[in-house]
């Protein structure tokens, strides 16, 4: 090929020169203009990273640091015992049960049951008593009692902080009468060295039937009940008992022991109570 047939003006510069392979330039540059905006993307999601991983790398590094470390424990896995090995049986040998079982033992009443050894007595603790007790109620200790004179028509019980001396009314006194008589006289003077050496209070109580009386003396059972008491603490006031420490209280009928219907109920009702109390009880 000829230099004329390149040349621009020759029947081949429209391929050369004009829509040749060789002239894409403009074409080029139009599409490739996307390729810098995505490197710029990429350069902006790269420096995004390298920002979140400077500011949340030290927490990180911290946090990991600060996890307790987890020991691993050793593994202790339990020997396996191989089990026992059979007995090699002979070739040709069968097994063979026995021509007759031996039987069992009868049970008996004897020899049945063999206990072992006996145990040791068991160790008992020592209590401590308890340093001060509650009682249910106030009593007072039985033991003066049985110093009280035992007297025929003298009842004797124990009342809280002290006794209660129970006599009926005709061993001391005459049908109506409020004086004693000699039998009530020597009665009371058989109690004399007993209330003597108690040191309390002695309450002289006198107690009627509920029969009314009206006298120009007695106008009633009050006046009554409390002369007779006064009869008693007079003659232990003569014996030198303190006067200080005796009283004289009439009930009339108020306090009955049984039913005033009957004649054995208001002879159980008349009487003369004498009312021994401590000398730190409170009062009744």
């Amino acid at each position: 090929m000829s230099l004329a047939a390149i040349s621009p003006g020759g029947p081949f510069s429209d391929l050369l020169f004009d829509d040749g392979p060789f002239d894409d330039a403009g074409r080029s540059s139009e599409s490739d203009s996307w390729l810098m905006s995505y490197l710029d993307m990429l350069m902006l999601l790269i420096t995004f990273f390298v920002l979140m991983l400077a500011l949340y790398g030290g927490q990180l590094v911290d946090r990991d640091l600060e996890t307790p470390a987890v020991t691993a424990l050793p593994l202790q896995i339990p020997a396996t015992r191989p089990p026992a090995p059979l007995p090699a049986a002979t070739v040709g040998e069968f097994y063979r049960p026995p021509r007759q079982l031996a039987p069992a033992p009868l049970a008996s009443d004897a020899g049945f049951y063999s206990p072992g050894p006996a145990a040791a007595p068991e160790k008992r603790v020592a209590t401590v008593p308890m340093v001060f007790s509650v009682p249910l109620f106030d009593l007072p200790d039985p033991t003066p009692a049985a110093a009280l004179p035992q007297i025929d028509g003298v009842e004797i019980t124990a009342i809280p902080h002290g006794f209660n001396l129970r006599i009926q009314d005709h061993l001391l006194f005459d049908s109506s009468a409020v004086g004693l008589s000699d039998n009530g006289r020597q009665l009371v003077e058989r109690l004399i060295p007993t209330l003597q050496a108690f040191k309390g209070t002695i309450s002289v109580e006198g107690h009627t039937d509920s029969v009314p009386i009206s006298t120009s003396r007695f106008p009633s059972n009050w006046e009554l009940s409390a002369a007779r008491a006064s009869a008693v603490v007079r003659v232990l006031r003569l014996a030198g008992i303190d006067g200080d420490r005796l009283r004289a209280i009439g009930y009339a009928s108020t306090h009955p022991l049984a039913s005033n219907h009957t004649p054995a109920g208001r002879a159980s009702n008349r009487r003369v109570e004498l009312v021994l109390q401590e000398p730190d009880s409170p009062t009744p």
